[in-house]
């Protein structure tokens, strides 16, 4: 009986040691095991390459397998480009300098007066380059796909393997990165960064030779002025460019984060806490079940994480763009004797102007709603969850002068202080006519611009309005 006690007491002592042992980083375990399910992600974009061979990659990222058929996490801002669209544009400074620019697409940068020459834009898709050993020569390229990006703040993306970058099907199995739960970390807390910065600088070629970094510290605190919704994890562990999207391990060897940008000023690095893409991933069902199953857990801070779907926002065209920069610049005067005739927005929509009713035309006596029937804010029935304005742009007395127009609507972030992308109409408008009006359906509560074009990318006029629930 003595030493059956004594058996079980060292069987407990055994599980107690095995158990500290867990608790603590193992940075070898780490890139021993997992090496392969962190992957480099870069942002291609195949009608550029097909142009100009070379010229196709743009950018880059990490990222981490959370299931085994080929679903996994990364940086929203490591993505972007693949929704939202991306622009390659000349601009003027503060200081009047010409500078030149590759960024996220938006009516903020198209809209913006300092812009000299718009040479590209478009879409990029994600590459995901995947290493089968530690040989810089034995990996595998894989196109993706965006499932989900946030919204808001937080910056988190969901994608999800297609093809091979021979567009063949993937039948093998990727290895999954366990998931630990972001909440539970304590400061002070060892952790570790694991992905692919950016060591050099140049061609893909170049870019695809650069092999995953280990950098190690500690939990050094939360953060809530850079994300004040959801907060991040900051720590001392080295993360560069090309660190982004990639997982910050705890001491449970479990992700519990994912690198995402590094201070300014003090140089100190924030990690999304993982928690918050049980919001992003959950827009697919079956994937977010799996993902649960790996670990994900719920965020204990039920803050905004907004998300979208991975689809392509509509973005102008090349022409568009720099046909409207040509139509802000200053005309030279015509000559008396010349038989010229001006086409700007001074002679055409000089007296344009929209606004907003609960009206249409057929409910007004065939007429267009007088200012007593203008408004600007609108209260809308929750029961309903949502509601129905009608937007008029009124071109009177001058015709419209155009076949169809364009109508951008951006929603402002109250967070940023800025306009984003929230969506993009097209109308069919008779030349004849002096106005057109159409109606729109909103869901959410917000402020909202409302841009219009002609479809000759002429601009026409602007309006703002607010809605919001009724209480």
């Amino acid at each position: 009986m003595k030493r059956l006690s004594k058996l079980v007491s060292l069987f407990v002592t055994v599980l107690i040691i095995i158990s500290c042992a867990e608790e603590k980083l193992d940075t070898k375990l780490i890139a021993d095991k997992y090496y392969k399910g962190i992957v480099k992600v870069l942002i291609f974009d195949p009608d550029l390459e097909k142009k100009k061979p070379g010229s196709g990659y743009l950018s880059r990222g990490s990222g981490f397998f959370v299931t085994d058929d080929g679903y996994l996490f990364t940086n929203k801002h490591v993505v972007e480009y693949c929704v939202k669209g991306y622009i390659d544009y000349d601009y003027y400074d503060k200081n009047k300098i010409k500078k030149s620019s590759v960024g996220v697409y938006s009516e903020d940068i198209v809209n913006d007066k300092n812009l000299i020459k718009v040479y590209n834009v478009g879409y990029t898709i994600p590459v995901i380059q995947v290493f089968n050993s530690h040989n810089e020569e034995d990996y595998k390229l894989y196109k993706a796909e965006v499932v989900a990006i946030g919204s808001g703040n937080y910056d988190g993306a969901l994608l999800k393997i297609v093809s091979d970058f021979d567009d063949n099907p993937v039948k093998n199995k990727f290895t999954t990165i366990p998931i630990g739960n972001s909440d539970k970390v304590a400061q002070g807390e060892q952790l570790c960064v694991f992905g692919f910065p950016q060591q050099v600088k140049g061609s893909a070629s170049l870019t695809l030779k650069d092999m995953s970094t280990l950098s190690t510290g500690i939990m050094s605190g939360l953060d809530f002025n850079f994300n004040p919704d959801y907060g991040y994890l900051k720590t001392d562990a080295e993360i560069h460019p090309g660190n982004s999207g990639g997982p910050v391990f705890s001491e449970k060897n479990k992700a519990i984060g994912i690198a995402t940008a590094k201070g300014h000023v003090t140089g100190i690095g924030l990690v999304s806490g993982i928690n918050g893409m049980y919001y992003i991933s959950a827009i697919d069902s079956k994937a977010h079940k799996r993902i649960i199953d790996n670990g994900l857990s719920m965020p204990e801070r039920l803050a905004s994480i907004n998300t979208i779907t991975g689809d392509k926002q509509q973005i102008k065209t090349v022409s568009e763009i720099n046909s409207l920069i040509e139509s802000r610049k200053p005309k030279k005067k015509s000559s008396i004797f010349s038989n010229y005739t001006t086409t700007t927005k001074k002679d055409l929509y000089t007296k344009s102007k929209v606004y907003f009713s609960n009206v249409s035309v057929k409910d007004n006596d065939n007429k267009i709603p007088g200012k007593s029937k203008q408004y600007t804010s609108f209260s809308m029935d929750p029961k309903n969850k949502g509601g129905k304005i009608w937007v008029y742009v009124d071109n009177y007395p001058n015709k419209m002068h155009t076949e169809q127009i364009k109508v951008y609507i951006d929603k402002y972030s109250s967070i940023t202080g800025k306009y984003k992308v929230f969506k993009t109409l097209t109308f069919d408008v008779s030349k004849t006519s002096d106005f057109k009006h159409f109606s729109c359906d909103f869901f959410e509560e917000g402020k909202f611009k409302f841009y219009v074009y002609s479809k000759e990318g002429k601009y026409i006029n602007s309006g703002t309005v607010e809605l919001y629930f009724k209480k």
